[in-house]
């Protein structure tokens, strides 16, 4: 965002979100454009899209204040971000490790649930047979 005497230019938007008329843009509108076509459901994409759209006209100023709020929030985000893409390399790294540690150990993984899970239905990947389907994802 651009500074204008040391805060930040604030470009706000209508209806970045179904329930709330009016709010700042945190993102760039392309990238919300793209969370809405491929995260919200088809049926509310169009309607969608039609109202979410920059404010072209003149808002009330905002105070230095709201001003100062919002480029805490900003800094405040930014690091919650960052905090989150460490957070996914931590559990990228988990998930490897265990993977690794499961395979190493099959044999005694797979003996101990058999001992533990008597006519237990798993197939090495579920628990449910071929033609069962979990929600969406088949």
């Amino acid at each position: 965002m651009k500074m204008k005497n040391n805060t930040p230019k604030i470009q706000f938007v209508w209806h970045c979100h179904h329930d709330i008329l009016l709010e700042p843009l945190i993102e760039s509108f392309g990238a919300r454009v793209k969370y809405i076509k491929n995260y919200k459901p088809k049926e509310g994409q169009k309607l969608r899209l039609r109202l979410f759209k920059k404010v072209k006209g003149k808002l009330p100023p905002l105070t230095a204040e709201r001003q100062r709020a919002f480029a805490e929030w900003q800094r405040a985000f930014a690091e919650w971000q960052m905090a989150i893409a460490g957070w996914q390399r931590a559990i990228t790294k988990w998930r490897m490790a265990f993977a690794e540690w499961c395979k190493k150990y099959a044999k005694e993984i797979n003996k101990l649930h058999k001992k533990e899970c008597p006519n237990c239905p798993w197939t090495g990947k579920t628990i449910f047979r071929q033609s069962y389907r979990i929600g969406s994802v088949s």
